[in-house]
């Protein structure tokens, strides 16, 4: 939990999830220098395509591999991989505790990696990496980058006294339908 200080924004620990995934994903490939590969994204025109993207390519480069290529059509890369984003954001939950409320930052992919030349499959998987904390309601605005979608959320209905009243509109109405429901029956 992290009330006492500034929270880290909701990009920062994107990138933190994304950089755990992707990193996870090489290292089973375990690539030499000389390979090349080619990333490929399954989603179609979505902005959040980079963010995973970039990753692969600082992930490879950190290896010294220098022959990187996305989205490109042919097939003479050593390997290549392919993903879609199942989950990639931000949730907001409420929580118990006053002026507080919980944020759970998602990745999901979809993974699918094979040799280039020969098509064999290496490995076809699924992961995910999940960050949960609390925060202060007043600074979500701080946390999200407005010009980055899945940065955002929207907040939960906070409920404040409609916890007690709509169960007691719920009581008493149920309590009436019996009563005539009796008062009527008896006649």
């Amino acid at each position: 939990m992290q009330t006492d200080q500034q929270p880290v924004d909701n990009l920062t620990i994107l990138n933190n999830l994304a950089s755990t995934v992707v990193h996870g994903i090489v290292d089973r490939l375990s690539p030499d220098s000389s390979a090349s590969f080619l990333i490929r994204s399954q989603n179609q025109q979505q902005l959040d395509n980079w963010l995973i993207e970039n990753w692969f390519v600082r992930d490879l480069q950190q290896r010294g591999i220098s022959k990187i290529f996305i989205n490109q059509q042919d097939s003479v890369s050593k390997f290549i991989i392919e993903f879609q984003i199942l989950t990639l954001g931000v949730q907001y939950l409420p929580t118990t505790k006053k002026k507080l409320i919980e944020r759970q930052c998602k990745i999901n992919l979809a993974i699918r990696a094979q040799e280039g030349s020969s098509g064999l499959i290496k490995f076809i998987d699924q992961v995910n990496e999940q960050y949960t904390d609390s925060v202060k309601i007043h600074e979500i605005n701080n946390l999200e980058k407005k010009h980055i979608s899945f940065t955002q959320a929207s907040l939960p209905e906070m409920r404040g006294f409609r916890k007690y009243i709509e169960p007691f509109i719920i009581m008493t109405t149920t309590a009436g339908i019996v009563y005539l429901f009796f008062r009527l029956r008896s006649n």
